[in-house]
């Protein structure tokens, strides 16, 4: 599948955005998966860091999506938080959105790893 600019640029705004919300860094990768979550897993592996990396497979063709978490982004983003990341996603690619649906699981994903707020109790919130 080719990606125009506004859609490359999209993606990678949603990516930025997701790794502020929640410090963790994440990749996509939209094509082929000739072996399926075989094949993603080796993406994933390939990424800088990946232990602390969430990848985001998709291949058109063949209508899936894998997540791969590494071990250290797995504490902050459990498979639950993942599902309904795929759940996000499936809403706009069953329209033919795929970048859409990479972009709103990104975000589901980024909102369940965000760290919680602490608040100091001397001080009003």
């Amino acid at each position: 599948m080719h990606l125009g600019n506004t859609a490359r640029q999209d993606l990678t705004r949603s990516v930025k955005l997701a790794r502020e919300i929640s410090g963790l860094a994440f990749g996509v990768y939209i094509g082929e998966l000739a072996q399926g979550r075989e094949s993603a897993v080796a993406r994933h592996a390939q990424l800088p860091a990946a232990e602390s990396a969430v990848l985001i497979a998709v291949d058109p063709e063949a209508r899936t999506i894998d997540i791969i978490t590494g071990t250290e982004a797995h504490i902050s983003l459990d498979d639950r938080s993942c599902r309904f990341a795929i759940m996000a996603f499936t809403s706009c690619a069953n329209v033919g959105n795929i970048v859409g649906g990479v972009r709103e699981a990104l975000l589901v994903m980024a909102e369940q790893a965000r760290e919680p707020k602490v608040y100091n109790l001397e001080e009003p919130f």
